[in-house]
Parts: structure tokens; C-alpha cells; sequence
């Protein structure tokens, strides 16, 4: 795969509407750590109205190349399941390239150009191991949300940690260039979305990305259509097909969406990040 273009600008000319998305924590939570990261500090946000005697699910939102975690935050739109008490969201930043740009080390096709070859797989582990270790995370709802690279690492931690990550939510990215390489642990739920006219990670590799995790999930390899989705707001209609691997394992889903006419950034409706959220919610690991 070609060396993408950064996103940075064009997400930050669809974020700026986007406010403040941090929540705040009660004083039952004063103590708790809200930095994250160690050298690579990343904050935790947490809720709004807090309440420490319950589960909340963590959302890990993973930028794509050369963009930032605050601007695919806002792409997504995630800070309102802070704002509205429904999650914890954390969005870490890559590593800085020697083009000035922002990644993570997650396949050979995407994008450790450099090939400095660090441990993000470590990295964004360590973030979920420690948050979890510090705040009440359902782990049954671990979910990463990526983007284009991010997505690329969603697919690379659900290899790598699928202990932790129990559902993985890609839009433009793709699974392992070599399959050989990702033992997971157990099944980990995939949804993978991507823009049937995309032109910086091409639509072939979504079948081929959802067909090696229904081996990696030990389903069956025929797919059922579902429901048509509308989920970007500059095409007509209900634009995204969906399709569902059959043969899954109780409680494993393996969906391939299909944003016909979308480009590698949809313009997505405001409720996007519930949207996500709610799929995460009906399947959930239990």
C-alpha cells in the first residue's frame, strides 16, 4: 500500500464544530489517575456524572495517519458518550515520523515508514491494562474504535491482546497483510467499515480483512446481508450495505458495512459514536 496522505487537516476541517469533550470526574473519583502513558502521556476522560459503583465501557480511539487522537475524537464524535455518562474514552497519539507525522506501528503496509518498529502494540495495551486496573471497566466492553491506520492497529491489538480487546471497530483500515502473523488468544468481535470508492486504503481489502477473521473466530466463510445504514450524511439514502459472516461461535459477530460512494473520509452522521457504542453494547464479550 502507498504511503497515505496525512488526515490531520482534512479531519480538522470536519471537527471544528466539535466542543469540549471531556467529562469530569465526582469526588468519589479524586484519587484516581486521570494521565496515562508513562512517557507518552495520554488522558483519561472520564464520564460525566460518574458513578464509581458501576461498569462503564472504555472506548480506544486510534487516529489515522498523520492526525491526532483529540482530531479523530472529534471526527467520530466520541466525546458526547463522555459527555453524556455513557463511556471512558482514551485517544493516544502515535510516534512523530521523520515526515512530521503522527503513526502507529501496527502492519508492513501501514505505516511504520521509518520502520523505527515501536511497541505500540505495548503501548496501547499497557494504556487498557492500567485504566482498567485504576477505574471500573466492564471488561466484557473494551471496544477499539480506528481509523485508516488506527484501523490498521485496531486489528493489530485484537492479534496481539484479544485478553483485553473485545470488539474492534475499523473504518478504512485492514487486517494483517500476513495472517500467519495474528494468533489471537480467543474471538474478538469485528466490525469493519469501508468506502466502496476509497482511494488511500482501497475497498479490496475490506472481504479479504473480514474473511481472515472469521477464520481467526472459527466461523464459516458465507456472508448474510442485513440491514441498509445511512451513515454519511452527503450521500442519498441508506448508502451502506451490511453483511454478517455466517457460522460464528455464540456471541461472535464478524460484519463487513459497505459505505457505497464514500470516500476514505465518510462525512458521518452526528450519532455516529452511539451508534458504535450501541453495536459494541449488543455484543458485548460476556
Amino acid at each position: 500500500m502507498r504511503r497515505p496522505a496525512p488526515l490531520a487537516f482534512t479531519l480538522l476541517a470536519l471537527a471544528v464544530s466539535c466542543g469540549d469533550n471531556g467529562g469530569s470526574p465526582s469526588s468519589d473519583a479524586a484519587s484516581a489517575p486521570l494521565v496515562f502513558g508513562g512517557s507518552r502521556p495520554t488522558n483519561l476522560q472520564v464520564p460525566a456524572g460518574f458513578d464509581a459503583s458501576k461498569q462503564y465501557p472504555l472506548v480506544v480511539i486510534l487516529h489515522g495517519y498523520g492526525a491526532t487522537g483529540s482530531l479523530q475524537e472529534a471526527f467520530f464524535g466520541a466525546g458526547a458518550l463522555v459527555s453524556s455518562g455513557q463511556a471512558f474514552v482514551i485517544a493516544p497519539d502515535g510516534l512523530v515520523d521523520g515526515s512530521g507525522n503522527q503513526y502507529w506501528n501496527a502492519d508492513p503496509a501501514c505505516c511504520d515508514f521509518d520502520h523505527a518498529n515501536p511497541d505500540d502494540v505495548g503501548f496501547i495495551g499497557g494504556l487498557i491494562d492500567d485504566v482498567s486496573a485504576a477505574w471500573p471497566i466492564d471488561p466484557g466492553a473494551v471496544t477499539l474504535l480506528g481509523h485508516s491506520n488506527g484501523g490498521f492497529m485496531a486489528y493489530k491489538m485484537a492479534c496481539a491482546r484479544a485478553d483485553v480487546v473485545t470488539n474492534i471497530e475499523v473504518l478504512a483500515g485492514a487486517a494483517a497483510s500476513d495472517p500467519t502473523t495474528c494468533t489471537p488468544s480467543r474471538a474478538v468481535e469485528v466490525l469493519h467499515m469501508h468506502g466502496t470508492i476509497d482511494n488511500e486504503v482501497p475497498y479490496d481489502v475490506a472481504v479479504p480483512s473480514v474473511e481472515q477473521w472469521a477464520t481467526h473466530d472459527a466461523c464459516g466463510s458465507a456472508m448474510t446481508a442485513g440491514s441498509d445504514l445511512d451513515l454519511d450524511t452527503t450521500l442519498p439514502g441508506a448508502e451502506t450495505t451490511t453483511a454478517t459472516i455466517d457460522g460464528c461461535p455464540t456471541g461472535i459477530t464478524v460484519e463487513l458495512w459497505s459505505i457505497t460512494g464514500a470516500s476514505h473520509i465518510p462525512t458521518l452522521a452526528a450519532d455516529f459514536s452511539t451508534t458504535m457504542l450501541d453495536y459494541s453494547a449488543a455484543h458485548r464479550r460476556p
